[in-house]
């Protein structure tokens, strides 16, 4: 079986929103599920409460999808970092925490046991969100290497590596180094990452033939975006439309 349960989002204060893409949350109730989690190029604090545990942690951005248990009553609620922007309120390289799940307790010692005390007693999203925003470190505003990355997100993935290099101002050797400190990720695995997304938002209920979707989402063909969609998610994008326009290439 596989749920999100209830998922909702809220949007950041101004003063943060070019750090933190949005607040989350999911409840569940019923028997145990699982939820996929596919790369996005983002990093996150997640604060857990199950039964009568709860934990704060720090997950990595991820090379490939993850699917994990939701028990019955448990509810998550995190804060959702663009790409490039968490390291400095995180507080570590990219690279450190690239596909790990880190107690951020060993990131920002006593300030995080001090975050999790008062996040106990939370019973909204807004209230977790104004607490954490309280808490959370200066945010420095965008960088060069932020600056190319989020370029990247407005042309939809749809960039070489040397051409975000030089939005950067760097060259192509460069820029892969310093964007795997920033992002954790490659500057052509976040492409994809990025290019991913943005089709995976417009599927739902897409209007238009399989070919011209692909195109249109920057893949090569509709064999190639099918291929992309069975890599970063493990499913094939019919499993997230409607079932009709991706069928023959996929044999069903």
């Amino acid at each position: 079986m596989e749920s999100m349960g209830e998922y909702r989002e809220i949007r950041p204060s101004p003063r943060l929103s070019q750090a933190i893409e949005c607040f989350w949350a999911i409840e569940h109730g019923g028997q145990e599920a699982l939820h996929r989690v596919v790369p996005d190029g983002c990093a996150d604090i997640l604060f857990t409460r199950s039964g009568g545990s709860v934990s704060l942690e720090a997950v990595g951005p991820m090379t490939a999808y993850r699917d994990f248990p939701i028990r019955d009553g448990e509810r998550l609620i995190g804060v959702r970092f663009h790409p490039g922007m968490w390291t400095g309120p995180l507080g570590v390289p990219g690279d450190r925490v690239t596909d790990e799940i880190v107690a951020l307790e060993d990131l920002w010692g006593s300030r995080a046991r001090e975050l999790l005390d008062r996040l106990v007693g939370t019973s909204s999203l807004e209230q977790w969100a104004g607490l954490f925003e309280a808490a959370a470190p200066a945010i420095e505003k965008p960088g060069r290497v932020q600056r190319a990355v989020a370029w990247m997100a407005e042309c939809r993935g749809a960039v070489s590596v040397d051409e975000v290099a030089n939005q950067a101002g760097f060259s192509a050797r460069q820029f892969r180094r310093v964007c795997l400190e920033q992002t954790g990720l490659t500057p052509k695995f976040l492409a994809r990452v990025v290019r991913f997304r943005h089709a995976l938002a417009r599927i739902h209920g897409h209007p238009g033939p399989s070919a011209e979707f692909a195109l249109d989402c920057g893949y090569y063909d509709q064999a190639h975006c099918i291929n992309e969609f069975r890599r970063l998610s493990g499913r094939t994008p019919s499993a997230y439309g409607d079932g009709r326009f991706f069928q023959s290439q996929e044999g069903g």
